[in-house]
């Protein structure tokens, strides 16, 4: 039986086709990697409608990115046609996602990786740059800045305000960090 399109979760994205042989990198929230599982399929949506694909072979390259292969997608024209694509799962064959933090940082719902293109500034309203990536360092958090490079600790007792409708996230940033 086919899930519900509202009810299917968003876990990450076909980045590019990887080789030649169908296979294609995926980047995803961390520890998602370690959850899927072969016998639940993940859903890519073709024409508007949920497709279900059941991975054949996953390989992690990192915390946060794979390699996988999936059932019937095959040929390199194949994965430059997934490639772009959102990656779901039906929560309801992964009854462990209930149990979960996914670094839910607003009452509203909002993640840190919902803050990924947020412009980031600091208390005085100086513009700090375009947060382009989290990283997460055993459990220390930074938010990587686009260009730059620059990271920054990130912590809930830092942030002073966060706007979701301009996109900006305004935190106490210590002087001389960037």
């Amino acid at each position: 039986m086919l899930p519900a399109e509202d009810t299917l979760l968003p876990v990450g994205r076909i980045v590019k086709s990887y080789g030649t042989e169908g296979e294609v990198m995926i980047a995803f929230q961390e520890g998602i990697a370690d959850l899927l599982k072969r016998d639940e399929p993940v859903w890519l949506f073709y024409d508007g409608l949920p497709v279900p694909f059941y991975i054949t072979s996953l390989q992690p390259k990192g915390p946060r990115k794979a390699v996988i292969r999936l059932e019937d997608i095959d040929t390199l024209a194949d994965a430059e046609e997934a490639a772009g694509k959102e990656i779901c799962i039906d929560p309801a064959g992964y009854p462990e996602l209930s149990d979960t933090d996914a670094h839910t940082i607003t009452e509203d719902g909002l993640t840190l990786e919902d803050l990924i293109g947020f412009s980031l500034q600091d208390q005085d309203g100086r513009r700090a740059g375009t947060i382009g990536d989290i990283q997460d360092f055993s459990g220390n958090i930074c938010l990587e800045l686009c260009g730059s490079g620059a990271l920054v600790p990130f912590h809930d007792d830092l942030i002073i305000d966060i706007d979701i409708e301009k996109k900006t996230l305004t935190m106490s940033i210590s002087e001389g960090l960037l």
